[in-house]
């Protein structure tokens, strides 16, 4: 097994030990960073609001459960140093984690483009309209290249660590208590009961998990640079709850849906500083969209130097961003679901429960099945079922849908389908043996 000695091409194979030097406070600091977003305050203003407890259990129920599922995705790739498109491998096989492949690629490009029209369009109203839109994308892509360029280890431990989610922080906490206690002439009243959807409990719970499952294709990406499983888990378990339940909260208060509205309220209620902190940390999240795009990608051609592959992502993100508005954005978050929910049910199924955590590394290369069936009966059988019961599916379930939700019946039929396949496989293995 060839383990990766040199970080000018940051690839697909295990790391040597030399580059896991990540703690669990890096971790708690890059999965605080990453759950911080514009796009989370729109995500939240779609969860009903007409009974404000039950929004609040809905979002700090789903940011849990979310993020427990993200830290054990990321401690396959913390146990073993791959990155996470190779966690896939044992489950899906190698050519099936070539579909996997473009399946990311296909929604990081997406989150990509999302956010770095998020940036140029706040960087467009900080500066009041000076610099043009277009501008501001080519500045941001600029700035990504060379984030990325970097690489991981110095922008977590140098940026994000010393200095970069301190602050966010800061100024996270300082929106929520002007939103609350209606600082700033905002009508905290009018505005919590303003919410713009209709969710039920377990709509918004799927809303809400959509963001940490956004992240699961990723995670490992970076988790493969822990100096300890252990403490990757629980600093990316923590620190991801954190920030996605309160930007989830701000959303749900803020009420507004439209991304570039609530960009225009922070410049207005929330001070001019609180928008420049904001970009400051979106940043980050183009960041890691666009790396591992390219890790990826190298799944499939591990060749390729990362540094040509962060170069032209970016170019396709800031081109569509200036070709492509920005509209629906909970459909798009509904539809990671559909299809990741289910994909990770089946990859943490495979490694928890049917290999129990004990796989050597080369399962995940030399020793790697070609194409499970199995797996991707479950994977197709899970993301019927969400699409079926989820909001945007056009199909008349809506009273039952309302009262189970879409993501853990897709996960629990996933699971259990899978399980009984794999059940069988091993039966008729042995009887062939008799």
């Amino acid at each position: 097994m060839k383990f990766l000695k040199d970080n000018s091409d940051f690839g697909i194979n295990p790391l040597d030990k030399k580059y896991k030097i990540l703690s669990g406070k890096n971790f708690f600091v890059l999965w605080s960073s990453l759950g911080i977003g514009l796009l989370v305050i729109s995500a939240g203003s779609f969860i009903s609001s007409s009974n404000l407890a039950e929004a609040i259990i809905a979002i700090v129920v789903g940011s849990v459960v979310g993020s427990v599922l993200l830290a054990l995705a990321g401690k396959i790739g913390s146990d073993h140093s791959i990155p996470s498109i190779v966690s896939m491998r044992p489950a899906f096989g190698l050519h099936g984690s070539y579909f996997l492949t473009i399946l990311n690629i296909f929604q990081l490009i997406g989150w990509s483009t999302f956010e770095i029209t998020i940036l140029s369009k706040a960087a467009n109203i900080f500066s009041n309209g000076y610099i043009d839109f277009y501008i501001w994308s080519i500045v941001f892509g600029t700035v990504i290249i060379l984030f990325c360029i970097l690489g991981p280890l110095k922008i977590i431990k140098q940026w994000l660590t010393k200095f970069a989610v301190w602050v966010v922080y800061g100024s996270t906490i300082i929106m929520l208590i002007n939103i609350i206690l209606g600082a700033n002439n905002l009508d905290t009243a009018n505005i919590i009961n303003s919410g713009s959807s209709d969710f039920s409990f377990f709509n918004s719970l799927d809303l809400v998990i959509a963001m940490p499952l956004s992240w699961l294709p990723l995670v490992a990406d970076y988790n493969r640079f822990a100096k300890k499983s252990k403490n990757a888990f629980f600093g990316t378990f923590i620190g991801f709850s954190i920030t996605n339940c309160l930007f989830y909260v701000i959303g749900l208060l803020l009420g507004i849906s439209d991304i570039f509205a609530i960009l225009l309220a922070i410049q207005t209620f929330f001070y001019g500083f609180m928008l420049l902190v904001l970009i400051v940390d979106e940043v980050d999240n183009v960041f890691a969209n666009i790396f591992s795009s390219a890790m990826s990608f190298k799944n499939i051609y591990n060749k390729i130097n990362y540094k040509y592959l962060v170069v032209f992502f970016t170019i396709v993100g800031v081109v569509l961003s200036n070709l492509i508005p920005i509209y629906q954005y909970e459909n798009f978050l509904l539809i990671i679901g559909a299809l990741f929910a289910p994909l990770f049910a089946i990859v943490l199924t495979d490694y928890y429960i049917i290999r129990k955590g004990r796989i050597s590394v080369e399962k995940f290369y030399e020793k790697n099945n070609k194409f499970k069936i199995s797996s991707f009966f479950s994977f197709f059988v899970g993301s019927i079922t969400y699409f079926i019961l989820s909001p945007i599916s056009s199909l008349h379930v809506e009273d039952f849908a309302l009262n189970i939700g879409s993501t853990i019946p897709s996960i629990a039929i996933s699971i259990v389908v899978f399980l009984v396949i794999e059940l069988l496989i091993k039966k008729v293995k042995l009887k062939n043996k008799e």
